[in-house]
């Protein structure tokens, strides 16, 4: 069958699907990495020179995958385009079958709800050293182990891995060999039953050298309506919907970026309240569980998305932010071939069996809201304060601006936070950041310890309008206000952009 001649072809559209996962793993073994944007662009020439009938060497003609003339042609036209990194076409995402297929809450029976209390109370009732007990399940995420990882790259791995483990703990539950755990959509109300006993709280064991969480000082949270209004009031739907549209991953996790599925995470804790907020025991909290099963389904649907459903696959959405102009708060650790990076404490789980969806054979059942995902049908053209002057850029009728609260120490403020800003003394924009009460203790905070953090806001809201930040800790010690002083956390600046569109190529 003859191929169609490509006369605009761009990276995530058209180039990137252009290479099997062998041709991937062929030229990774000879050092070069056709799996992203970045590697695919600096051997362009030769791959242009490789692939070109009817003396092509690249695939070896042997395998059968050798490109047509037009596929070439097409390859060639990206090239004299300049490159373009474009948008790809979003995918619906294929809700279950699958070995293991989650439900919303919503949808659980009353059968499956006793099952599932009971479960839980197992967990609950076996002994602190058991490692399938609810404590030292709950204590890999902060007291006393502090394995959590948040704000970087492998933060989705690793909580991907982590309900795996607890979901496999369930099932070790006598009559819940089958049992899956189940998600809870925080763009709706949290249902009665997350309200009652054994999902209402959760009492230590033994003492934890915490504070906040001891025995016979179970863990806590707000009423329901009181978290959806939180959720509303951060407008974490409106976070999520813009994540589950971006196509590069660096737009979809990095914290930095309002409308990123990190910063909707963060939110979500702080909406929550009570133990939710305080990173070191926040999994101690039984509703821990269900929230997070809802961002490991997120993600979930993010790769179907996109496209991005296996190792190789799932690179082939990492774009160097010298090529979109942000700005990365971290390495980007997905760049590494296999073996990946380590996931402690399951150092023995490889890089496939955490992307790879296929591998993790998990499914989810169809959102309890009947609206398909994504919920615009096309992505997200990422909006950034620069652009590389051969592209061509395009400014709104009401421009986007970027609020930046620049060089923030984080590690000097006590816990959770939230940065707000203000025009005119009135809040325009809002950004939780979720941390342990001591962040200075935690290896992965020191890690990143000075961060940025972006408030999204149209021109029209700020301008002639004097603008300020406030600094509030979520769950302030006691006897310290909630306002944290700018000047005592490095003394930030704020930085004020224009946010510029890629116009249509």
């Amino acid at each position: 069958m003859t191929e169609a001649i490509i006369d605009n072809p761009t990276y995530l559209e058209h180039i990137r699907h252009f290479f099997t996962d062998e041709d991937l793993d062929h030229m990774s073994q000879r050092g070069h990495d056709l799996s992203t944007y970045q590697g695919v662009r600096k051997d362009a020439v030769s791959v242009s020179q490789l692939t070109a009938p009817p003396d092509a060497s690249m695939p070896p003609p042997e395998t059968g995958r050798a490109w047509s003339a037009e596929r070439n042609q097409s390859f060639v036209n990206w090239i004299t385009n300049g490159f373009p990194i474009g948008t790809p076409t979003l995918q619906q995402p294929v809700y279950g079958p699958a070995a293991r297929v989650r439900k919303d809450v919503r949808d659980l029976s009353a059968d499956e709800i006793t099952a599932l209390a009971g479960a839980f109370r197992d967990l609950m009732g076996r002994h602190p050293d058991d490692e399938t007990s609810y404590f030292a399940l709950a204590g890999l995420h902060g007291f006393p182990n502090s394995y959590c990882l948040h704000h970087q790259d492998l933060y989705n791995p690793w909580h991907r891995v982590y309900l795996r483990h607890f979901e496999d703990a369930l099932r070790t539950v006598p009559g819940c060999a089958d049992m899956t755990l189940p998600y809870w959509d925080v763009t709706s109300a949290p249902p009665d039953f997350l309200f009652q006993p054994p999902f209402d709280s959760y009492d230590v064991p033994v003492d934890i050298g915490s504070p906040d969480l001891f025995p016979g000082h179970p863990t806590t949270r707000r009423d329901a309506a009181t978290i959806q209004q939180g959720m509303t009031d951060r407008d974490v739907s409106g976070a999520i919907t813009q994540a589950l549209r971006s196509p590069i991953w660096h737009d979809f996790n990095n914290f930095i970026n309002p409308g990123s599925i990190v910063a909707a995470h963060d939110s979500g804790h702080v909406a929550i309240g009570g133990t939710m907020p305080k990173q070191e025991i926040a999994a101690f909290d039984p509703i821990f569980w269900v929230f997070h099963s809802n961002w490991e389904r997120l993600w979930w649907e993010w790769q179907q998305i996109m496209q991005a459903t296996t190792l190789w696959t799932f690179r082939s959405t990492i774009v160097s932010p010298s090529e979109t102009g942000a700005t990365l708060g971290n390495a980007v650790r997905f760049l590494r071939l296999p073996p990946f990076n380590v996931i402690n404490p399951w150092t023995d789980t490889p890089a496939e069996t955490t992307i790879d969806i296929a591998a993790t054979d998990t499914s989810y059942a169809r959102p309890h809201a009947a609206a398909d995902r994504p919920d615009a049908n096309q992505p997200i053209r990422p909006a950034f304060g620069n652009f590389a002057a051969a592209r061509r850029m395009r400014v709104q009728a009401d421009p986007l601006v970027s609020v930046r609260l620049k060089g923030l120490n984080r590690l000097v403020i006590p816990g959770s936070f939230e940065a707000v800003l203000k025009a005119d003394g009135e809040p325009v924009g809002r950004r939780s950041f979720f941390q342990p009460t001591n962040p200075n203790r935690c290896d992965n905070c020191r890690e990143l310890g000075i961060i940025d953090l972006d408030f999204h806001v149209p021109g029209s809201a700020i301008t002639g309008r004097d603008l300020t930040v406030d600094l509030e800790v979520v769950s302030s010690p006691a006897g310290m206000s909630p306002r944290f002083p700018l000047a005592a956390a490095g003394n930030p600046t704020l930085n004020v952009r224009m946010l510029l569109g890629e116009a249509a190529q």
